[in-house]
């Protein structure tokens, strides 16, 4: 855990040090997409429900800064209640679930139209939002990464991850020694939504814009294509978002579309990955 961290402090700093905007650029983008598969990973990982979900969160809290900041405690507790009530299909049907419930919202963001003035503004062209700079952005989006990183460290030895860990491997188990189940899952949904909250707070902060594409099918599919990527440890999901989105840069120019080579890719070869990272961890 100690080396993940430090691996993860010294990668943030690179980029300061480095002075170079299309490596700030790349880093930035990185982080904010590593804080987003973090929140992924804590809810499969730890709390054993694998969502395909995380966009909506991401996307909300970024539409909810751009419209009206007072919207960001509303939008996070309609996330939350969406994902407790989506649970209730069971782990199995969850990620299906999820999935689809994913992809009807992305629909439907590109509805959301507001009247300002007497103009429209929304829809395809999404809402602007005062960006903070570059550096500052990044800054804060490293800060939160690590901030992260440490607090699940912390969750995992403390009583309450130990309870997270019992409701995950057997529910019936748990509730048998005095533990409130769906409690636990609440507990777990809220910090991960918290989480995935704060990424599309970054993200805002960043871009200084966000559409419908926020929402999309390829920021959904990213934390999971992440984690596939990197393996099982704590530092796994970072270590997949940064390889996304460096070769989706890097290729930019010849492929715009390689982040999609890469999902599929992956996907394809998912099974002999798991097969691998579970050796490595054995």
């Amino acid at each position: 855990m100690k080396l993940d961290l430090i691996a993860v402090l010294a990668i943030l700093v690179l980029p300061l040090l480095l002075r170079d905007g299309f490596i700030l650029s790349v880093a930035s983008v990185a982080a904010i997409y590593s804080i987003l598969s973090l929140s992924w990973f804590f809810m499969e990982r730890k709390a054993g429900w694998v969502s395909l979900f995380h966009s909506i969160p991401f996307g909300l809290a970024a539409y909810a800064l751009a419209i009206n900041p007072i919207l960001i405690v509303p939008t996070f507790i309609i996330s939350l209640l969406i994902f407790i009530v989506l649970s209730l299909t069971g782990r199995e049907k969850f990620i299906f679930a999820s999935f689809i419930t994913a992809v009807v919202f992305w629909y439907l963001s590109h509805y959301i139209v507001l009247t300002v003035n007497g103009e429209l503004i929304g829809g395809e062209e999404g809402f602007s939002f005062p960006p903070i700079g570059a550096t500052q952005a990044y800054l804060v989006s490293s800060l939160i990464l690590i901030a992260s990183l440490a607090s699940f460290v912390a969750i995992s030895k403390s009583a309450l991850g130990l309870k997270i860990e019992v409701v995950r491997d057997d529910e019936v188990a748990a509730r048998s020694i005095g533990i409130d189940a769906m409690r636990i899952r609440i507990i777990s949904f809220a910090i991960s939504t918290f989480l995935a909250f704060l990424a599309g707070i970054c993200y805002i902060l960043y871009f200084g814009h966000a559409s419908p594409e926020i929402f999309s099918v390829e920021v959904a599919l990213l934390p999971f294509i992440a984690s596939l990527i990197a393996g099982k440890r704590l530092l796994s999901p970072v270590a997949g978002s940064y390889a996304i989105i460096i070769i989706s840069r890097a290729f930019a120019g010849i492929l715009p579309e390689a982040h999609l080579v890469l999902y599929a890719a992956v996907l394809i070869l998912s099974p002999k990955l798991s097969r691998w990272w579970n050796a490595e961890s054995g």
